[in-house]
């Protein structure tokens, strides 16, 4: 389905930002609400003018920060909103020991310190990541010292630090991550599908040149060089050049597609390209019958099939007997040929045959593809295609938060010592300490569990656990806890559950985190029940979760989909452009490909196809032929009819050309000026060879400077020329060799 970007979605950057900052101010608005009665139960430890103060600079720019977003134009006032609730919230922390009486606050922790996340957020949305989260950072170090300095936080103050800077790191560090990479989807917008297309482009000329190639060397010069040695039977050489002919017309009457061909229609094409070589081979194909696979795939396959057969009846014995095994599912595809032949030593034959070559290099270069040979002298032969759809996995929020990034990685195991560092430390009135090392390990399950499972939304059965592990740790902890408990930190499992059930509702299950919250809260109100403590202690210390858990919804309920959204939109702009080019390179690239087929070769395939022989001349020229379109096939990236017409004029002048491509698709990075200066310049060095000349042009590896190198040999001497990109010649020495005296020139 077509995707239709909206305007709203035009700008993956300001659509994430407006939706971020909305969100934030609905966090305020939460939080607000939750710490209202903290904020009046503290209001007696500082002077009157400092919670009128705090209020006002860090609640009401953040909430007028979210109601912003909802302007026509939002992102100015949204702007200094963000900033007036970053920079607002450190007035308030450096005014409140100036306002403080000296009193101990009523709870383990002043309700200041339990929101720098949020100053942090609208930090992130405006300034450098660096900068925001080093304003985190200085922000929880702050409240923290506050906590011990006014006598709230009975625990130590290092795991303190550690466990909220981590908590705060990830959350921040995800907004930033979130914001960075709408940033980034936004500025390639226009660029990647250009990239994708130059590569669809790059990928479609190779994948039809080896098609063709193989192709070639299958049908037609097997066909060439049969006539050429009489090594067949007249029907049967009959039958090879009608199926030649066959193919290449169907070659040049069906257009490139990249459309899945279904599975039925597979199994017939891979029957036909088994019976056309050898009717006498015993065929079996195992299907679901429901499927389609890529055609690129099923090219290729065929392609494979065709060429391990020809191998099997060109070099098994000919008593032998032939066993063709396909099976075809979704997804997937096997095809073995084996053969009780000769058989041959792998180690012997390495990359010498060309069918061999371009059979396992056509099967392996797809995404998924394998080519195994099994064989030995006299042991017969075996070769396995194979093919498994590579696991994709979609762009989702994981993605757009960098769940999947070392950094994710770091911030998380830092929250997690921080958390491990509060248990460890909070050991007073403690006496048995398994529950509490079970508790740790439940929780770290969850939260790798929620960073490497894989799909969006989280697999229900990975999901389930990772809810379950809340409750089950905190009943694990509180039949050890003290009561009363001696510090708050000793009810760690509440803070490190709520953090891993918002990210389970980021990651798609926001009902089964919202079950799990309720699951681990009713936990502590039972033991708070239990041990004397009464219900209202139960929920007072349960209570504060409610405002993570409901940022966590609204980010799963509007930044989750518009991530969707965004890499949709971007991966269709791709898909299409990448389409587009590669069908059109693919057309050219085929027109390109027959162009170079001399019309005398299908003249002598036409006169094969019907009389069974040729001629005494015509035998010499389809050897001739043949061994032309062999070099050809050896350099793919010479293939141009430029190239290709000055080598067989060459050959017919008693030419020995041969051309060799080691350079990797070298010629393919070359601009269109540079790739038609370098085929002139190749066609040139070929038209100035004189009979008897063995001439060898060669693509150069990558690892040498000069692109590629003519090296022309006659009994008397060798002339070398090199060429570069940049400088076009490079002059060298004409070397003599024999009997010759050393002559010296120039090129």
């Amino acid at each position: 389905m077509a995707v239709v970007v909206t305007p709203a979605e035009d700008n993956s950057a300001d659509r994430l930002l407006q939706l971020y900052c909305r969100f934030i101010g609905v966090g305020y608005l939460a939080y607000f609400g939750l710490v209202l009665h903290q904020i009046v139960a503290e209001a007696p430890i500082t002077s009157v003018w400092w919670v009128p103060l705090a209020i006002t600079t860090v609640f009401v720019p953040g909430i007028a920060m979210g109601a912003a977003t909802f302007r026509r134009s939002w992102q100015k006032p949204t702007r200094y909103a963000a900033q007036a609730a970053a920079l607002g919230f450190l007035v308030p922390v450096l005014l409140w020991l100036p306002a403080w009486n000296g009193q101990v606050p009523p709870m383990t922790y002043l309700w200041i310190s339990a929101i720098p996340g949020l100053a942090g957020w609208c930090a992130a949305a405006f300034w450098s990541p660096r900068v925001a989260l080093a304003y985190t950072c200085l922000l929880v170090v702050l409240t923290q010292s506050l906590n011990h300095l006014s006598g709230a936080a009975t625990s130590y103050l290092v795991p303190d630090l550690i466990t909220n800077l981590g908590y705060c790191i990830l959350l921040v560090g995800a907004g930033c991550i979130t914001l960075r990479t709408g940033r980034t989807l936004h500025e390639t917008r226009s660029r990647a599908p250009k990239d994708a297309a130059i590569a669809a482009a790059q990928i479609a000329q190779i994948t039809e040149r080896r098609l063709f190639i193989d192709l070639v060397h299958t049908w037609v010069m097997a066909t060439l060089l049969a006539a050429a040695r009489q090594t067949l039977a007249e029907p049967d050489l009959r039958r090879h050049a009608q199926a030649a002919l066959a193919r290449l017309d169907s070659l040049a009457a069906q257009p490139p597609t990249d459309e899945p061909v279904p599975i039925t229609e597979v199994a017939e094409r891979l029957s036909l390209a088994v019976h056309d070589v050898d009717a006498s081979s015993v065929l079996r194909i195992e299907t679901d019958g429901h499927a389609a696979l890529p055609c690129a795939v099923v090219d290729a396959i065929a392609a494979a099939l065709t060429e391990a057969v020809s191998n099997s009846v060109r070099h098994a014995e000919t008593c032998g007997t032939r066993t063709v095994f396909i099976e075809l599912r979704e997804g997937s595809v096997c095809v073995r040929v084996a053969d009780n032949g000769p058989g041959f030593e792998p180690a012997q034959v390495g990359d010498k045959r060309l069918g061999l070559t371009a059979m396992k290099g056509r099967v392996e270069e797809l995404p998924g593809g394998s080519v195994s040979i099994r064989t030995g002298v006299g042991q017969g032969t075996t070769v396995t295609l194979k093919w498994r759809a590579p696991r994709r996995e979609p762009e989702d929020i994981r993605a757009l938060l960098g769940m999947r990034q070392p950094a994710a990685w770091i911030a998380t195991s830092g929250f997690l010592l921080g958390m491990a560092l509060q248990a460890v430390t909070g050991r007073s009135g403690i006496t048995t300490w398994w529950p509490v090392g079970v508790a740790l390990l439940l929780f770290i399950a969850a939260a790798v569990a929620l960073l490497i499972v894989p799909d969006d939304p989280m697999p229900i059965l990975a999901a389930v656990p990772v809810t379950l592990s809340g409750p089950v740790a905190m009943a694990f902890v509180c039949s050890v806890l003290p009561v009363p408990v001696h510090s708050g930190t000793q009810l760690w499992p509440l803070f490190l559950a709520t953090t891993v059930y918002a990210f389970l509702c980021v990651r798609g299950r926001v009902v089964l985190g919202w079950v799990g919250s309720i699951l681990i809260a009713a936990v502590a109100i039972e033991w708070a029940i239990g041990t004397g403590q009464g219900f209202a202690y139960g929920v007072m210390i349960t209570a504060i979760d409610i405002a993570p858990m409901t940022i966590a919804t609204i980010v799963a309920r509007t930044i989750r989909p518009a991530a969707y959204d965004i890499f949709a939109v971007r991966a269709e702009a791709i898909r299409r452009a990448a389409r587009s080019a590669q069908l059109a390179a693919a057309t050219a690239e085929r027109s390109t490909q027959l162009r170079t087929l001399d019309p005398q070769i299908f003249r002598l395939l036409e006169t094969i196809a019907a009389d069974g022989r040729l001629s005494e001349h015509d035998a010499t020229t389809a050897g001739l032929f043949e061994v032309h379109l062999r070099s050809v096939a050896r350099a793919p990236g010479l293939v141009h009819p430029i190239i290709v017409d000055a080598a067989w004029a060459a050959r017919r002048r008693d030419v020995d050309v041969r051309l060799v491509d080691d350079g990797a698709d070298r010629i393919d990075e070359l601009t269109g000026p540079q790739r038609e200066d370098f085929l002139r310049w190749v066609a040139t060095e070929i038209d100035g060879c004189d009979p008897g000349t063995a001439v060898t042009i060669r693509v150069n590896p990558r690892r040498r400077p000069a692109l590629a190198t003519v090296v022309a040999k006659t009994l008397d001497s060798t002339r070398r020329r090199s060429y570069e990109t940049a400088t076009n010649l490079t002059r060298a020495p004409v070397t003599a060799v024999g009997a010759t005296p050393a002559t010296t020139a120039w090129t």
